[in-house]
């Protein structure tokens, strides 16, 4: 039979030489391709190829994780496709004055809210007062608003120094005074007139040692054969992905490589922004969990939440948690927050205080200045004192910032030498030495230019992760280390760093239950599995980066009846969003453009009669753009998950007529 065939095709190639011949050109482009293994263009779309592994080494060029279930493509961070959209932004300080007042450390612990003598003597007739900032106590009729309610107490005059009581958590202080040398014509009418005017007003957070005295006193009688525990320092920024990590904040990308931190280029989102990503990290749920067992928008539920801070203060850990940008903070926006303080000491307050208080000054759409210091920096300089406080004491610091990076891609190219400076302080104070630092984000940009190209749509599921051991805990543990490195180019999820930060609880004696989001997730301190898919870390299909596409025409049956159902999805939930006199809010959405529709090829999954299809799509009026996981189950019979959808340009004026529910889906009528 065999040689039947090949005397045919000897025939065929003799008779018709011209035209075998024209088909060899074909077949090398092919065999090319094959061998190649390049990425297909359609439409301004890549399609990865699955390709079989050549077991060769786990690092191929060109990919960030390649094994049989993964294949996460490395993008060159100044991609032609969105070169255009990459700026340099100019850092801009909030004043040209270094602040007149500061809270300092006595030797005995003690805090002490000095005025600045070398500024001081540019006032004339200089009179200050302080006053504390208190945070309501709950009760069981206390409203939703608690969590951003403040009172400021009687302000009480002193000259030079006050020291502070120990139950003072935040302080503000208001000065008087004819105006500075440089003003003498209004400085001669307000002297003329004995009057003085507003020269300075700002908050203070104050960390006083005292409210933990349980636990410091305790460590003080440790025996020195007691295993020493990690403490745990994590310092996020809102919407930075890996990429733009490195063309923002090149300097500090620099100094943490050249430093010993570890990156993991494998480290997916897990969901769409940052509350099911912290709550994946903070707790180990999934967001139908963290929403059915947290109920974030109800009094109460947040604080009955087993969030691992608890555990941690239960092992004899210091707790400190703080965000900044008050009304977009993780558990406050379209949520109602703590009703009791969540850590030994919750920043909260001390926001709400500096942007209720203190005159604002707008940028990239947050607030960027409060009074006379950056919003972002009041995080981290209070992140840097409690790090550096605590030193030899077991804590758990976790520092979230917002102001300059979640609406802008370029925005933290303005803050590169100031958060580098950041760093090198730790360093210098021996935080480098005593805890584990993770510095990490919880996506890349979710809207904008940028999510209309490839890149961008990598970027926003690939958040940067980089993290630090100290020397100590490396020399003790050095197959920690060597795991972690391991792990840098394998995928990885938020759900793997609760992992990691139960087992250092453990160790501590402390108990957390694991995972419940991902089961088959694991600490970052072992060598997670070489092969390793999306559903292995419990990252669905729309948000995983090492899914291939097939492209689908978009005026075919599945790609209309697909999108039609997307629509009667929407529908559903925006019809009952009504005001008080039963009128609809939002308007009813029709297709203004089918983009694209791709068939997802996920090697991981194997779900048998269930297709996904990945839609980028447009609806009018307003414009929307989104970008859906729809799966078609045969017959016509297709699902959508709310988890798996997401909207890629910014809705925030154009949904202001609602306070609760998908304000994604919402384009308010009036």
């Amino acid at each position: 039979m065999l040689k039947a065939k090949c005397s045919r095709f000897t025939e065929c190639f003799c008779r018709r030489p011209g035209f075998v011949l024209m088909l060899l050109p074909c077949l090398l482009l092919l065999t090319l391709y094959l061998i190649s293994g390049s990425n297909v263009e359609l439409e301004g779309f890549h399609y990865l190829p699955f390709k079989s592994y050549n077991g060769s080494g786990e690092n191929i060029d060109g990919y960030l994780v390649w094994n049989p279930k993964c294949h996460m493509l490395s993008n060159n961070p100044l991609d032609p496709s969105i070169r255009n959209f990459v700026k340099q932004v100019k850092f801009e300080a909030c004043t040209t004055s270094p602040l007149l007042s500061g809270i300092e450390r006595e030797a005995n612990g003690s805090c002490v809210l000095r005025i600045d003598p070398h500024v001081s003597k540019n006032y004339k007739n200089l009179t200050c007062c302080w006053a504390p900032i208190v945070r309501p106590k709950p009760t069981k009729t206390s409203d939703k608003m608690i969590d951003s309610k403040i009172s400021v107490e009687v302000c009480t005059d002193f000259k030079t120094q006050v020291l502070l009581p120990d139950d003072v958590e935040a302080v503000m202080v208001s000065c008087k005074a004819y105006q500075p040398d440089g003003g003498a014509k209004r400085k001669s009418k307000l002297k003329n007139q004995k009057e003085l005017t507003n020269v300075y007003k700002n908050v203070h957070a104050v960390l006083n040692l005292a409210k933990v005295q349980d636990r410091i006193g305790h460590k003080m009688n440790i025996s020195s054969q007691e295993p020493r525990k990690l403490s745990i320092l994590i310092l996020g920024i809102d919407s930075v992905s890996q990429s733009n990590m490195e063309r923002t904040m090149p300097r500090t990308t620099k100094h943490l490589i050249d430093t010993d931190w570890i990156r993991l280029s494998g480290y997916n989102k897990m969901g769409e922004n940052t509350f099911p990503n912290l709550m994946a990290i903070l707790t180990g749920f999934n967001i139908s969990q963290a929403y059915s067992q947290c109920a974030p928008t109800v009094l109460y539920k947040l604080d009955n939440c087993p969030f691992i801070w608890y555990a941690f203060r239960n092992a004899g850990y210091v707790t400190g948690y703080g965000e900044d940008s008050m009304p977009m903070s993780t558990f406050n926006y379209l949520k109602v927050g703590f009703a009791d303080p969540p850590t030994d000491y919750y920043m909260r307050p001390y926001v709400v205080a500096s942007e209720k208080l203190l005159k604002l000054r707008r940028k990239f759409s947050t607030n960027y200045c409060t009074g006379p210091e950056l919003s972002v920096e009041r995080i981290l300089n209070f992140a840097v004192e409690f790090a550096r406080t605590l030193i030899g004491i077991p804590y758990f610091g976790f520092f979230w910032t917002n102001a300059i990076s979640h609406d802008s891609m370029n925005a933290p190219s303005s803050m590169d030498d100031r958060i580098l400076r950041k760093f090198q302080l730790l360093e210098r104070e021996g935080v480098f030495n005593d805890s584990m630092i993770v510095f990490l984000s919880d996506h890349g940009m979710r809207y904008g230019d940028i999510r209309d190209t490839l890149v961008g749509w990598y970027e926003e599921r690939l958040p940067f992760f980089y993290i630090r051991l100290p020397d100590w805990f490396r020399e003790e543990n050095p197959d920690v280390y060597a795991a972690l490195r391991v792990n840098q180019n394998r995928l990885t999820s938020p759900y793997d760093f609760y992992e990691t930060l139960r087992d250092i609880l453990v160790t501590a004696g402390g108990e957390a239950n694991s995972s419940s989001g991902c089961p088959t997730c694991m600490s970052l301190f072992r060598r997670v599995p070489w092969e390793r898919g999306c559903e292995d870390v419990g990252v669905s299909s729309h948000w995983c980066t090492c899914t291939a596409f097939r492209s689908v025409v978009t005026n075919s049956k599945i790609a209309a009846q697909g999108a039609q159902k997307f629509l009667e999805h929407v529908e559903n939930i925006i019809k009952n969003y009504k005001d008080s006199k039963g009128n609809r809010l939002c308007a009813k959405l029709k297709l203004k453009k089918l983009v694209r529709v791709d068939k997802v090829v996920d090697s991981s999954r194997q779900d048998a009669g269930t297709d996904a299809y990945f839609y980028m799509l447009q609806t009018t009026p307003g414009g929307a753009k989104y970008e859906a996981t729809i799966r078609h189950h045969g017959d016509g019979n297709y699902s959508i998950s709310d988890d798996e959808v997401n909207r890629i340009n910014s809705y925030a004026s154009s949904s202001k007529c609602l306070e609760r529910g998908f304000k994604q889906y919402c384009y308010c009528i009036k």
